[in-house]
């Protein structure tokens, strides 16, 4: 089946996901570049959504002046490459669409307990801070020092790419002189390039409540209150699970670039990488 701009919107319509512009840079535009506005009223948090979307499926995400999500690829007069591309982009959106079910139903109704995630991006500090980069530390380092009752979780929440900070498992049996926090995990901002997007995804799929650190940047979030504890802390594993087998290969391709290197660069020379391969000796 031709892949139309009616079919493009149709698909993301049915996800959740409103459009506002969309080129396809398929059969008949092979000059134009492939692109996609997303509303950023299509429900509230669609935009940390849409970027993780982007990132995974190897496109360019920004916002703009209106805090819509504009996501796109290059222009090649390789139509197979644009179609691959748009295959990618639909299939994750598709995915994330299932796993946000459950936030989508809440927001919807007028539940909306955490940080949205766009409204901070373009604060002055956010635009001033540029987190150094830093070598991800062995899990063996500080695991001692984690609640007992979340040590295994917190492993896996690292394993998973979601690098962590501090935590404290809300639970009694981990604090007996005192009343334990509740329960939190902060994710460190710099465990790769744009991963704080990623975290707020994370986090409203597990239906945990993201927020940023007091400090204003790394990302700190909590379980919903009344929620049970344990429950609560094997979805945030489940959920990291799933979305590490979105995100891995960007992780991995940002993670392996050298240090002070542009995302967009990084982006942009994978995808002029691949374009060779699908090319192939002339």
């Amino acid at each position: 089946m031709t892949l139309t701009i009616n079919r493009i919107t149709n698909l993301l319509r049915n996800n959740g996901f409103d459009v506002l512009t969309v080129a396809t840079g398929l059969i008949g535009e092979p000059a134009e570049q492939p692109m996609i506005i997303f509303d950023h009223r299509s429900y509230p948090g669609v935009e940390a959504h849409v970027v993780t979307a982007a990132n995974s499926a190897r496109w360019i995400a920004k916002l703009d002046d209106n805090g819509d999500v504009i996501v796109y690829y290059p222009p090649y007069t390789n139509n197979e490459e644009h179609l691959l591309a748009w295959e990618r982009l639909l299939g994750v959106l598709g995915k994330l669409a299932g796993l946000l079910h459950t936030y989508r139903n809440h927001v919807l109704a007028g539940r909306l307990s955490g940080t949205i995630w766009a409204h901070h991006e373009i604060n002055w500090y956010r635009e001033l801070r540029r987190a150094p980069y830093h070598e991800k530390q062995n899990t063996s380092n500080f695991i001692d020092y984690v609640d007992p009752s979340i040590r295994n979780h917190i492993a896996a929440l690292n394993d998973y790419g979601f690098d962590t900070l501090e935590s404290c498992s809300g639970l009694p049996q981990d604090h007996p002189d005192r009343n334990p926090y509740r329960p939190y995990v902060m994710l460190d901002e710099r465990a790769y390039p744009s991963c704080i997007p990623h975290f707020f995804t994370l986090a409203d799929i597990a239906d945990w409540i993201p927020s940023y650190a007091p400090h204003n940047f790394d990302v700190y979030i909590q379980i919903q209150r009344h929620y049970p504890i344990v429950e609560a802390w094997n979805r945030l594993v489940r959920s990291a699970r799933v979305l590490d087998s979105i995100l891995r290969p960007y992780q991995q391709l940002v993670r392996s670039a050298p240090s002070g290197i542009d995302e967009l660069d990084i982006l942009r020379d994978s995808l002029g990488t691949s374009l060779v391969r699908s090319k192939g000796p002339s």
